[in-house]
């Protein structure tokens, strides 16, 4: 008679379950999507599903949205009566806040079993200065730049996301199956899913992922289950980015014994503020889009002037897969987390992986850039987005240079604790007390976590104890 392994047998049938009950909490959308890159429109008939059932809720869906109804597809698909929730609207990124009715009559929010929303959208194409520039670009901003589409969910909300207001719980991350359609594209991208050399595809995924999309006519190439979109790059330094992003890929694989999900894919495209002044990127699991062109552009990665921060940010993006993909990052609070951490493990993986020196000098870079950076308070009384000073000093400058401080003082080896104790945990809502709380159950010896916590989270001298221990003030 075998021997029967219950252990493994517990282990895949929790597995499978957790599997299961990620799809059921997770939306379902199919329909159609039309969109022109030349004529900067949107077009969507979408269908949601296995919707949880919630009852304090909004329906963010991009301001630019015009909505032509919702319908409940269950109950003889009449259009429903609606109302827009302004404390939540515009407030919450790009957004209006919807929530629906089952008369007129009846005040209370209910959300159907099988929601049709239909609306369509239009926006300026912004292909060079002679179209005038937009004064900003970001990653919300539903982005037409004359040869392609840049869109993508939590802060643009090209699609319709439920929002859970009591649970503070986003639910951006959607399983999808939906037709799109592009007469002026050439390629036809939906995170998620794999790049289409099309017009007119039918796109699916059935893992939760954000519904990002970046279609137009741009080329588009694989090797070894990696997708560059729009590269621009020549064929040896598109083999040195992949091989980079598989080399950063199991550093943190490793570190945080959890593989990635779904196939790295690199998206460039041009800026529709002015190229000179604008260029970043962002992370939506698993594509890293970057925004830039010249020394910002992905063209430029291994540059010999940029290529120590250029793979920082590579390094960086990647790093969003555990915090802000695993850990979700929602609320004032969650940015501390997501950016602060990211860019904190960017300087971890540098040092491990190309030298002290170059971690180093980069530190260094970052602590001269910090000269201005005041009216700010420490993370235990941050409440609002005012308390950051400076957003972008605050995220990725002062919040990492703390959680390096707090390394060197409890070790590499209780920091990676740390960090796995706060991703396997896969909260909902990372704010201070979050933070506080598995700092203290990661650290054995429990007056050295309360003298660290005074020293670098609630102290408002905790830059300058940060620089002094990290030897750079």
């Amino acid at each position: 008679m075998p021997l029967v392994n219950h252990r493994l047998i517990l282990l895949i049938i929790t597995l499978s379950l957790s599997k299961v009950q990620a799809q059921e909490q997770s939306p379902f959308i199919t329909g159609t999507v039309s969109f022109s890159v030349m004529k900067g429109t949107i077009a969507c008939d979408l269908v949601l599903s296995n919707l949880p059932k919630i009852n304090n809720y909004v329906i963010r869906l991009n301001s630019g949205m015009n909505v032509h109804f919702f319908k409940d597809r269950k109950r003889g698909g009449g259009a429903l009566y609606y109302d827009m929730d302004t404390k939540d609207s515009i407030g919450s990124d790009e957004t209006k806040a919807y929530y629906l009715h089952e008369n007129r009559g009846n005040p209370a929010r209910y959300i159907p079993e099988e929601l049709e929303i239909k609306y369509l959208g239009m926006y300026p194409v912004v292909g060079d200065s002679a179209h005038g520039y937009m004064g900003q670009d970001w990653r919300g901003n539903i982005a037409f730049n004359g040869y392609s589409l840049r869109a993508e969910g939590r802060q643009g909300d090209w699609y319709p996301i439920l929002y859970d207001m009591d649970k503070r719980k986003l639910y951006s991350e959607v399983r999808y199956n939906i037709h799109v359609s592009c007469e002026d594209c050439s390629v036809l991208f939906v995170n998620g899913s794999t790049p289409v050399r099309a017009k007119q595809a039918d796109l699916s995924n059935n893992q939760p992922r954000e519904m990002s999309i970046f279609c137009g006519k741009f080329e588009a190439s694989e090797d070894h289950g990696i997708w560059l979109l729009n590269s621009g790059m020549t064929p040896a330094d598109k083999q040195r980015l992949i091989a980079t992003a598989s080399t950063y890929q199991a550093f943190y694989e490793k570190n945080f014994d959890i593989p990635y999900k779904g196939s790295l894919t690199f998206a460039q495209t041009r800026p529709t503020a002015d190229p000179r002044y604008w260029g970043f990127s962002y992370y939506t699991s698993p594509t890293t889009f970057n925004v830039g062109v010249g020394p910002y552009a992905m063209q430029a990665l291994f540059d010999k002037d940029h290529v120590r921060r250029n793979k920082q940010v590579m390094a960086h993006e990647l790093a969003h897969y555990y915090f802000g993909t695993l850990l979700k990052s929602e609320g004032v609070f969650g940015s501390i987390m997501a950016e602060g951490f990211a860019e904190f493990l960017s300087f971890e993986l540098t040092r491990n992986l190309e030298g002290d020196n170059i971690s180093q000098s980069l530190l260094i870079d970052k602590k001269s850039s910090l000269t201005y950076f005041s009216n700010y308070q420490p993370l235990s009384r941050v409440r609002t987005e005012n308390d950051y000073g400076n957003r972008e000093y605050y995220l990725y400058y002062y919040a990492p240079i703390l959680f390096l401080a707090i390394e060197k003082e409890i070790g590499e080896k209780a920091m990676w604790t740390w960090l796995k104790a706060m991703v396997n945990s896969r909260a909902d809502v990372t704010d201070y007390s979050f933070l506080v709380t598995t700092f203290r159950n990661s650290v054995a010896d429990k007056s050295i976590a309360a003298r660290i916590e005074a020293k670098y989270l609630s102290s408002t001298d905790a830059l300058k104890n940060a620089l002094e221990e990290l030897g750079i003030n």
